[in-house]
Parts: structure tokens; C-alpha cells; sequence
């Protein structure tokens, strides 16, 4: 008997995705997947702008959007909330979540590839 393909349920605005203030920040955070606007390729983080080895998926929330943990940032150079910028990574993920961004930002570009 063949099994039937496994259907993952869509993401929701209210389903949680796991950001970072850069991609190799120890320091995580719990937003919802609605929170997240503009996700994009990008070498470069926010804050400190650190560079990183290889394109990842970023996007943008509201400093004040954060469900559970935590992430670098202090509002000491403006008036909160304001929006920061927030690595988005596969292995913080679950597969939906993950594949979710990435069929919204499209493939990695090829001058980007490892």
C-alpha cells in the first residue's frame, strides 16, 4: 500500500520563527512569521552591520515584536519601537518555517553561492 505524500499545513501569521541579530549570534529570538516584513538576501546585518561568510535570509521586525528571548539591540539611539534587521536561519527553523522565507525571497543569487 502506498502512503499518501505528507501535506504541510501553510504558515500561518501567527506561526513562530526563530531570528537572530546576526548570523552567528548566540543570542536568539521567538518572533511571529507576520512580524517579519521585506525578508531579503543579504551579506550584511543589522546593528553593528557585521559581514557575513556567505548570503543569508534577512528581514526587518519591530523591536518591540519579540515573543520569547532576546536579540542585540538597545534603543538608546531613538525613540522605540523602531524596525531592526534579523537573520533568518535554516537550522533555527523547522522546514516549513525555513521554506516558507525562502520561497518569499526566491533562491540564493548564484554570485552569492558558496
Amino acid at each position: 500500500m502506498k502512503s499518501k505524500p505528507k501535506v504541510s499545513k501553510p504558515v500561518e501569521a501567527s506561526d513562530l520563527v526563530t531570528v537572530r541579530r546576526q548570523w552567528n549570534s548566540w543570542e536568539v529570538a521567538e518572533v511571529y512569521v507576520g512580524d517579519v516584513s521585506n525578508p531579503l538576501w543579504d551579506l550584511v546585518s543589522g546593528g553593528v552591520k557585521e559581514a557575513s561568510p556567505e548570503a543569508f535570509i534577512f528581514g526587518y521586525i519591530w523591536c518591540d515584536a519579540i515573543v520569547s528571548g532576546s536579540v542585540a539591540h538597545s534603543c538608546l539611539h531613538g525613540t522605540a519601537p523602531h524596525s531592526i534587521k534579523v537573520c533568518i536561519l535554516r537550522k533555527d527553523n523547522s522546514p516549513r518555517i525555513f521554506n516558507h522565507f525562502l520561497a518569499l525571497v526566491g533562491p540564493k543569487p548564484a554570485f552569492w553561492q558558496r
